[in-house]
């Protein structure tokens, strides 16, 4: 009986820890067509101090890519808030030196800033 109840209790201690990471999910990106590859073949470098990137004024995507896409050099959670609606998406987690979805199906031309959950350096491809 104090196996279940204590079996029960870490269990509800694990769904609240981990309740505060909802939202949180991995966008690794794949083997790319040649689109895509376009899209990484035009990727600046950042800098994200006070974990913001850019850290003054908005972002814009390019013709480049459907989607904006990081590349860390270290594992992050980035979220993408946009100008025009005011709203962000989910954090997602950016492995170290990998290309990560960090919104999808973005429009051309649109204003948007990354959120890191700390300071980095990287790539993305907008």
């Amino acid at each position: 009986m104090h196996v279940i109840s204590r079996t029960a209790r870490l269990g509800a201690a694990t769904a609240l820890a981990v309740g505060g990471l909802t939202g949180v999910s991995a966008a690794p990106a794949s083997a790319a067509p040649a689109s895509a590859q376009s899209c990484f073949g035009d990727a600046v470098n950042y800098t994200s101090f006070a974990v913001a990137w850019p850290s003054s004024g908005w972002a814009r995507t390019t013709t480049s890519c459907a989607d904006i896409n990081v590349r860390p050099d270290r594992e992050v959670i980035v979220r993408t808030c946009f100008k025009v609606t005011g709203t962000c998406n989910a954090g997602r987690i950016a492995s170290p030196n990998v290309w990560t979805v960090a919104a999808s199906n973005v429009r051309d031309g649109a204003e948007y800033r990354l959120y890191f959950s700390e300071d980095n350096r990287g790539q993305v491809a907008h």
